[in-house]
């Protein structure tokens, strides 16, 4: 008994000590919330990399990174950081056990290495279905619940029964291994929000479902309505925030808390991932992470 208090006293003092970590949040609330490690590029080791950055990171270490410094338990990692070897089987793997070993979940992976995924064609669908599917594969190493895809990234051409049909065989072998596939605001296809909406109201599978991007909203419209009209759908959100207040770290682009009152009030209860990828990049990212952090915590019941 006495060694499992102090286990536990121990585990406590951790917490405690974590850098940037903002005791105050109740923990219900921070459950609510992931970083993703594209937020960090600039300390991976890649085309984003800056030198200067500190700590160096890598999806070893990027869990105990966010758990460490911010007291996060939930991360989203980009397929584009998985280092010189990309994300082989045994690299999911190792970088499972990091998360475990930290006690951190990986949420989702967020997944640009796919082909179109509406040819025409039916032979690239197959190959689209088989890409798609390895990924899955990788997502369920990695324990992550969802991966994340784009249709198209740029103005490839599209043909949209084929999307709809390469998406519901993608989302039928998810449902299989228990990996959801979601589509975002992300450029190409499904840029604008309503065309987005529209084809996985078309794939029509519970396994197909959105993430939206706060930060990708494409005019003309309204940023907040169109968020708002998706929200049934969303299984998690991409929090994507963009310009600061140098002096206060507030964000200026748009009113985040109102798109997490707005998101909660349609009854969303799942996860925001904090994705901070403008350019330029805040002059000091830990701050504007926590700047976050306490803005969407202060908006959830």
């Amino acid at each position: 008994m006495r060694r499992r208090a102090f286990l536990a006293a121990a585990v406590a003092a951790v917490a405690s000590r974590a850098q940037g970590a903002d005791t105050a949040i109740a923990p219900r609330k921070l459950a609510r919330l992931a970083l993703s490690s594209s937020t960090y590029r600039a300390n991976y080791e890649g085309r984003y990399a800056v030198e200067s950055a500190t700590p160096r990171l890598s999806h070893l270490a990027f869990p105990a990174f966010a758990r460490e410094r911010f007291g996060l338990s939930r991360v989203e990692l980009w397929d584009q950081q998985f280092g010189p070897g990309g994300a082989t089987p045994e690299r999911c793997r190792q970088v499972r056990a990091a998360a475990d070993a930290a006690g951190v979940a990986i949420v989702n992976i967020e997944v640009e290495d796919l082909p179109n995924l509406g040819p025409a064609d039916k032979a690239a669908r197959g190959d689209a279905v088989a890409a798609a599917k390895a990924w899955l594969d990788k997502g369920k190493l990695l324990g992550a619940g969802s991966i994340r895809v784009n249709v198209s990234r740029r103005q490839d051409p599209i043909d949209r029964d084929a999307a709809v049909e390469t998406l519901r065989a993608i989302a039928d072998y998810g449902r299989q291994i228990g990996v959801r596939v979601l589509l975002e605001n992300h450029g190409g296809y499904t840029a604008n929000i309503a065309d987005m909406v529209s084809l996985v109201r078309a794939v029509d599978h519970p396994f197909c479902r959105i993430e939206v991007d706060w930060g990708a909203w494409s005019p003309p419209g309204d940023r907040y309505a169109d968020i708002r009209s998706a929200m049934p759908l969303v299984h998690m959100v991409s929090a994507k925030g963009e310009l600061f207040d140098e002096a206060t770290y507030a964000h200026t682009s748009f009113d985040i808390a109102r798109l997490v009152r707005e998101a909660e009030a349609t009854g969303f209860r799942g996860v925001y991932s904090i994705e901070l990828f403008a350019t330029p990049a805040p002059k000091d990212t830990d701050r504007a992470v926590r700047s976050f952090i306490k803005t969407i915590t202060d908006e959830i019941s």
